[in-house]
């Protein structure tokens, strides 16, 4: 567990010093075009009456549209606002990474750039965060999207992570949720992984707790998600797992693959010569086959094992290496 942290107070001077941010907004933006304008005025407003020093990250995850220049106009005699500027749309989760790489504050929010999202729910994320916790995920209680479509699998698949992950929020996929920098800077995000944040923020000890936010309606632009994205949520749920349980310890779960496969080659060996000793010629073919196929079976995962124990000891790869290569910074 971390120790126990102090509130964050004004410091009215640090931006004026140009020292670093106390809170980061990092939101990525894909084809947002439409959006912009007021997203930028509802953040000025926001900025304007809160008590923190702040910066805001537009990560353009390689959007086709306009919005790119809209940005540039937007943030040209705005300070504070930082563009980020990916080479090609990599996803929700690659952009959110390079925004994370930027980041200077000592708190790290994470929103949505379609109005969705209401800056305003941010002070209470902080100052609940204030209370000793590391981290703070909203929880779109009253969501405003299609039942059908976006409200049920989000349901669904919210029971199933925290079931999977034994950590429980109600909301997994709201992307606003604020974090104390030293927590998220060191998680290695790809895929799709940025739902299961929370569950990756626990294996460092982090305190979790979540709060009611605000969900608007979306009333410019076109929504990015559909049903292929459950797919997606499925296979990086299985990584996810496999991260959270037995990440520092692969030998354990490699293992207990390979004892199965050894169980079901001492039982098929033993059916094997019991068909011999009866003198039956039925599956004197496949039984001997099944036999070298589980016992194939049992040294393939425990050497997986092993090469998996032999990587966690070597190193782990450096988390920010991908969102370095694929950012260049505008402002």
């Amino acid at each position: 567990m971390w120790p126990q942290d102090k509130p964050l107070q004004q410091d009215a001077s640090n931006q004026e010093a140009g020292r670093l941010p106390q809170v980061s907004i990092v939101i990525p933006v894909y084809n947002e075009e439409a959006c912009l304008p007021s997203l930028v005025e509802t953040l000025d407003r926001f900025r304007a009456g809160f008590d923190r020093t702040t910066e805001v990250i537009l990560v353009n995850d390689g959007s086709v549209d306009g919005s790119q220049a809209v940005m540039e106009a937007l943030v040209a005699d705005r300070p504070g606002y930082r563009i980020c500027v990916l080479r090609t749309n990599v996803g929700q989760t690659p952009a959110m990474a390079a925004g994370l790489e930027l980041a200077r504050g000592e708190v790290i929010v994470f929103m949505d750039a379609d109005l969705q999202n209401d800056p305003a729910d941010i002070p209470r994320l902080l100052e609940t965060l204030d209370q000793g916790y590391d981290l703070v995920s909203g929880w779109r209680k009253n969501r405003q999207d299609r039942a059908f479509t976006r409200k049920l699998p989000s349901r669904v698949a919210n029971m199933i992570i925290g079931w999977v992950t034994h950590v429980h929020v109600h909301d997994y996929g709201c992307t606003l949720k604020a974090y104390r920098a030293r927590i998220v800077k060191p998680l290695h995000l790809y895929s799709d992984m940025h739902r299961f944040l929370p569950a990756l923020c626990s294996r460092s000890g982090a305190r979790i707790t979540e709060i009611v936010v605000d969900h608007h309606p979306r009333t410019l632009g076109t929504s990015k998600y559909g049903l292929d994205r459950i797919f997606k949520v499925v296979m990086d749920l299985a990584v996810i797992k496999m991260i959270v349980t037995f990440s520092d310890r692969p030998m354990h779960y490699f293992g207990l693959v390979s004892l199965m496969f050894l169980g079901f080659t001492g039982v098929t060996t033993g059916i094997w010569g019991w068909n011999i000793a009866a003198g039956w010629r039925e599956g004197t073919v496949i039984l001997p086959t099944l036999v070298v196929l589980f016992f194939s079976s049992f040294l393939y995962f425990l050497f997986m094992g092993l090469l998996a124990d032999l990587v966690i000891r070597v190193g782990r790869r450096d988390p920010s290496e991908v969102a370095r290569a694929a950012v260049r910074e505008v402002g």
